[in-house]
């Protein structure tokens, strides 16, 4: 189930309402903005004026002081100089000469220094340069009179009448009209603040208008806005909880890949089909589906390929359910289920199994390649094989178990006895892992013959479990529940240290002999797994030439991109590497001739078919002498009779192992026949007791 796009998910949509906002927003603080400034500005240049003005004030009321302070300077000028009150007066005198002239040519003109604009007023332009006040040429007078009082060069009476001059100036017409000046001075600056008073009354006019303005044609905007935003925000949270709800329900019910019914639906409808059915005596049919070699798939093409093949296989199913009123689910991984609730007979079963066959290994094509896929099938029936959704669930998935254990591409019907064969497997997996750190295990080793000469060049360590209530167990039941829980890798670290410990044992007895040890490829997967079997060798002092590791062809070549460099690093440190039950797999000529390998071990199937059979005979001669040809040793394996090992001996076979020579047993026992180096080959044959050479 997709979800519907909605108005919200409109990407146009979204970026027009926040464009609208922005603008909105931008808009109201240019407005406060330029408000701010041109208030700002307004105000400093009211301030800087009145500022200019008290300046002006202040030195138009500083003229008349300068005037009283010439006149009385220019008395004490004609007096004797002892009279004079300072020695420095000549000097003062002239410097509030200057100062006067100074100040009025600012006052006229303005001054940068002394901070004085030129003034604009009419008024005081009139009384600077125009009767009846002509202020400009009454101290322009007053200080030409000042300065030809301070002349010595002029006549004494000269410079009295000057004096009388001055005097009459300060203290009359020159007073009255910079009185004048400064009153006029006052009351601009009076108008000017009125004229503040005013701006400030229309700026808090302006103040309030632009309050209105923002309020009607911004803020109010922008509330509708966001009050009709956060409707919209509730009715898109009422849609999308119904969305999310609705989306959850499918998911606890459906698989998310693929969107078929998952294991949770699967079993509802089940039960309901069940409660249907039990009135009329029909039957059901589950079929546990599972898909052969999927890892295979993942691990070349990637799992994006692999969820391709899976929604692929899916949709195959659907088709096929659909088509016999059924229903197809996913399970997990790459395990399906179809449940047929309708009445299938016998005959009609079977050609639905066959047509699932045939659905399911249609080519696919994956990244450019054309894919083929398998699948074992098993078949629960109610109410034979269960009155329960879950049993029949269970009952269908052990019988597609036991299809895959038997190769795979098959169907098995449900049998009692897989619930028992579950079962213990599930039993003995628990008892395993105690069985590793119980001392429960031990080696047992079965020596290897040089089939020339009888010489004993080596043992190959077998596991063995002594199951506290059940005895001495195979390692054909035991082996394969190691390797399908994950179990192996421990138990490989096992058989790895105590076949080292105990080769390190006979080293040091002086019976220096190779020692075979199997290594799963899963322990060959884990990094730096080569550092660690050449570290524990340095540590017990072995000679790395003395071990032989020991892989099983299938797992070697199904894995060999993945575990290459770890073979190469081992056989340069010194380690044989050998291919075991050769033949079986799917080596080529130019895998083994470019495979860091050493050794060849003929599967024991082989060697005891070799002897009735001419293709196995001729199957052997070829391993024997394509393995010379590539430099190889060969062992065979399984050798039980002496017809086998002089038929191995004529193919020229380097080392046979087998019952006939002896069977694999404790190190206790096999340690005096390694210290005799040699085997005396019997001319009866041996029992036919059948080892297992695993671990």
């Amino acid at each position: 189930m997709a979800i519907k796009p909605k108005w919200y998910a409109d990407t146009s949509a979204l970026k027009q309402h926040w464009r609208t906002g922005t603008v909105t927003y931008l808009i109201a603080l240019s407005i406060i903005a330029l408000l701010s400034l041109f208030s700002h500005y307004l105000v400093q240049s009211i301030v800087q004026k009145q500022e200019a003005t008290a300046r002006v004030v202040n030195q138009a009321g500083r003229q008349r002081m300068l005037s009283q302070r010439i006149t009385r300077f220019g008395g004490e000028m004609l007096l004797p100089i002892e009279r004079q009150s300072t020695p420095q007066l000549q000097k003062e005198y002239i410097a509030a000469i200057n100062n006067m002239a100074e100040v009025h040519q600012a006052l006229v003109n303005g001054s940068a220094r002394l901070q004085i604009p030129t003034s604009d007023s009419i008024v005081i332009n009139q009384l600077f340069h125009h009767n009846p006040i002509n202020l400009d040429k009454q101290v322009t007078d007053f200080i030409t009179t000042a300065k030809q009082l301070a002349d010595t060069q002029l006549s004494q009476e000269t410079r009295q009448n000057a004096l009388i001059q001055l005097r009459l100036a300060a203290n009359s017409k020159l007073l009255n009209s910079l009185d004048i000046l400064v009153n006029q001075y006052q009351r601009e600056s009076e108008q000017t603040v009125y004229k503040l008073q005013n701006y400030n009354r229309l700026s808090l006019f302006g103040m309030f208008l632009t309050l209105f303005l923002e309020a009607l044609f911004i803020f109010r905007p922008l509330l509708l806005n966001l009050f009709r935003r956060e409707q919209q925000y509730h009715r898109l949270l009422a849609e999308m909880e119904s969305e999310i709800s609705d989306r959850i329900h499918f998911i606890a019910f459906h698989d998310p890949l693929t969107e078929l019914p998952n294991r949770l639906s699967l079993l509802e409808r089940i039960k309901t089909a069940i409660q249907a059915v039990e009135q009329n005596q029909s039957h059901l049919v589950v079929i546990s589906i599972g898909l052969d070699r999927f890892k295979d798939i993942n691990n070349s093409l990637g799992h994006d390929q692999g969820d391709d093949l899976l929604m692929a296989i899916a949709s195959r199913l659907a088709a096929t359910a659909h088509e016999h009123n059924g229903v197809a689910a996913r399970i997990a991984g790459d395990e399906f289920v179809l449940f047929l609730h309708n009445k299938v007979k016998t005959l009609d079963l079977m050609r639905i199994l066959r047509q699932l066959k045939l659905s399911i290994i249609q080519p696919l094509e994956l990244s450019k390649r054309t894919v083929q896929i398998g699948a074992s099938l098993g078949i629960a029936v109610f109410p034979d094989d269960g009155v329960q959704a879950e049993e029949l669930l269970l009952h269908a998935n052990q019988a597609m178990r036991v299809a895959k254990t038997d190769g795979g591409n098959a169907f098995r019907f449900f049998q009692p006895t897989m619930t028992v064969n579950m079962a213990r497997k599930m039993k003995l997996e628990q008892e395993l892992r105690l069985a590793i750190l119980d001392n429960q295990l031990e080696l047992f080793y079965q020596p290897k013959i040089r089939l020339t000469t009888g010489e004993i060049t080596g043992v190959e360590a077998l596991i063995r479990w002594h199951h506290p209530d059940e005895g001495m167990l195979s390692p054909a039941e035991f082996i394969p529940i190691a390797e399908d829980s994950g179990l192996i890798v421990d138990l490989g670290d096992w058989v790895l240290v105590e076949a080292l410990r105990q080769a390190s044992v006979w080293h040091k007895q002086q019976i220096m002999i190779d020692i075979a040890i199997n290594v799963s490829v899963k322990q060959l997967l884990r990094r730096n797994v080569s550092d660690r079997i050449c570290a524990l060798s340095e540590q017990m002092a072995i000679n790395t030439h003395y071990i032989q590791l020991e892989i099983t062809e299938n797992n070697m070549m199904e894995n060999l991109p993945r575990i290459i460099d770890q073979l190469e690093q081992l056989q340069n440190s010194g380690f044989a590497i050998a291919i075991d039950d050769f033949g079986t797999g799917h080596s080529s000529l130019a895998s083994l001739r470019d495979l860091p390998i050493n050794v060849l071990k003929i599967d024991r199937s082989f060697v005891t078919q070799a002897m009735e059979d001419d293709k196995d005979a001729q199957i052997v001669r070829a391993i024997v002498e394509m393995g010379h040809s590539l430099n190889k040793q060969i062992i065979a394996e399984g050798i039980e009779t002496t017809e086998q090992m002089y038929l191995l001996q004529n193919f020229n076979c380097d080392e046979g192992q087998g019952y006939l020579f002896s069977k694999p047993v404790s190190a206790r026992l096999i340690t005096p026949l390694l210290e005799q180096h040699m085997i005396q080959i019997s001319a009866t044959e041996a029992p036919r007791q059948h080892g297992t050479n695993m671990l």
